[in-house]
Formats: structure tokens, C-alpha cells, sequence
């Protein structure tokens, strides 16, 4: 069970580089030349995503699957399909934060009609930050963009789940104004 909180291209190259005097894998990212720090977050611009973002965005969520307990069963090849399918889906957003020419942020949500709210709810998917420009506050920024576009929309309520281990997701979204009301089951059909 996963709480529910609500408000009113190609896979990346693992490449060996010496760290800390250790070596160590670590993610190259074309799109990704220098983490965001706090004191550059004024240069960091939150927008729509473009067709030419879906690489970068790929990238993001490889970072992200890199992460997951459960990973042996992602094909790239589907997620870069999903990605491009979702990103012409009429219902369906992107938003990106930039630094320059560099991604270093996506946000996707979902908007969509149900039976009981007067307007439309939105739903949070994916909200990813790079590895190295986390904690300079772009998350945040993305999320409530959502958050702002979903009420553009006509969105009545925003949600966004995230798994119930993880104890900084839901400090950090209840941060941003959303709470715990419900629980979100889920169950496997494969």
C-alpha cells in the first residue's frame, strides 16, 4: 500500500571514473554538465517540455530506475517509447527545469475526470530531479508548477504517491502542502 497525498531516447552509459579515490560507477549524461547549486537556482527555468527534451527527460528516468529495488524487469527501449507516447497524449504533461541549455529536472503528471469531483484531478507521476543538483530546491519548483498548471486546468486536487518506505518523498511533499488522506492499494496483473 503506497499513501496518497492531495492538495487543494537511448539508456544512459554506466561509465567507471575514479571518485573520492575510489572506483565507481557512475551515470554520464550528455544533457547534464554541472550540478545546480542553490546560489545558481535564480538561472534554473521551469517550462513546458519540447519534443528535443524527451532525450534528457529518458536520461532523468534512467537516473531515477537506477534507484528502485525492483529494476531487472524495465526495458529501456519501452520507457523511451512510453515517454514519446505520453508526451503527445492529449491528457499528459511535461514540464522541465533547465539551467541553461542543460535539463536538470522533469515533473509529469496526468489530468483526468472521475465520477465524484466537480473538476478534474491531477496526478502526479514522475518527479525527478538530477542525482547532483538535488536539494537546491528544483523539485520543489517543479512540483508546485504542477501543482499551478493542474489549477490552470481546472483541476479540483492534485495527488501524488510515492512508496511508503520512502520517508523523504512523503517529508518533502507534505512540505509542499500536501497531505496523507488516503491509502493507494496496488496490485500486479504480470
Amino acid at each position: 500500500m503506497v499513501p496518497v497525498a492531495r492538495t487543494a531516447g537511448t539508456a544512459p552509459r554506466m561509465d567507471a571514473r575514479r571518485v573520492n579515490g575510489s572506483n565507481r560507477s557512475i551515470l554520464i549524461t550528455p544533457f547534464q554538465k554541472q550540478p545546480v547549486l542553490a546560489r545558481d537556482m535564480n538561472r534554473v527555468t521551469i517550462r513546458n517540455a519540447r519534443k528535443s527534451d524527451l532525450p534528457a527527460i529518458n536520461q532523468l528516468i534512467f537516473q531515477l530506475i537506477s534507484t528502485l529495488d525492483k529494476k531487472e524487469d524495465i526495458d529501456p527501449e519501452f520507457v523511451s517509447r512510453n515517454s514519446r507516447s505520453l508526451f503527445r497524449s492529449a491528457n499528459s504533461y511535461f514540464l522541465v527545469a533547465g539551467h541553461g541549455r542543460t535539463a536538470v529536472g522533469f515533473v509529469h503528471f496526468t489530468t483526468r475526470g472521475t465520477v465524484t469531483h466537480r473538476g478534474l484531478s491531477g496526478l502526479v507521476d514522475e518527479l525527478v530531479v538530477a542525482k547532483d543538483s538535488r536539494k537546491a530546491g528544483i523539485g520543489r519548483r517543479l512540483l508546485l508548477a504542477s501543482v499551478q498548471r493542474c489549477r490552470e486546468l481546472g483541476c479540483c486536487e492534485v495527488e501524488v504517491s510515492t512508496e511508503r518506505t520512502n520517508k523523504s518523498a512523503r517529508a518533502f511533499y507534505r512540505s509542499c502542502g500536501f497531505e496523507e488522506r488516503g491509502i493507494l492499494l496496488e496490485r500486479d496483473l504480470a
